[in-house]
């Protein structure tokens, strides 16, 4: 008997837990509240983006290219089995 008084009340309380809430969620001062802040987050975000100093771009020669292959060729040891596979001309 305790046992099935125990259930039923947990059950009970679990629908009004989920009654509560769904109560809240959708009410519409959780409506306008939600709304309102995402208005506000837009417009403070945009402001943001509108504050953003412009950077000067110094990037220009930042890169050397620099072809390291011809050094290693030549200062690598050929071996017998290359010389068989390349052509006559190297």
């Amino acid at each position: 008997m305790f046992y099935k008084k125990k259930n039923i009340f947990f059950i009970v309380i679990m629908f009004t837990f989920f009654f509560l809430v769904s109560n809240y969620y959708f009410s519409e001062n959780n409506v306008i509240y939600t709304n309102k802040s995402r208005s506000n987050y837009i417009n403070n975000s945009t402001n943001d983006i509108n504050n953003l100093p412009i950077l000067k771009n110094n990037t220009y020669d930042s890169i050397y290219y620099i072809n390291d292959l011809d050094n290693f060729k030549k200062k690598r040891k050929k071996r017998f089995w290359e010389s068989l596979i390349s052509n006559f001309n190297e």
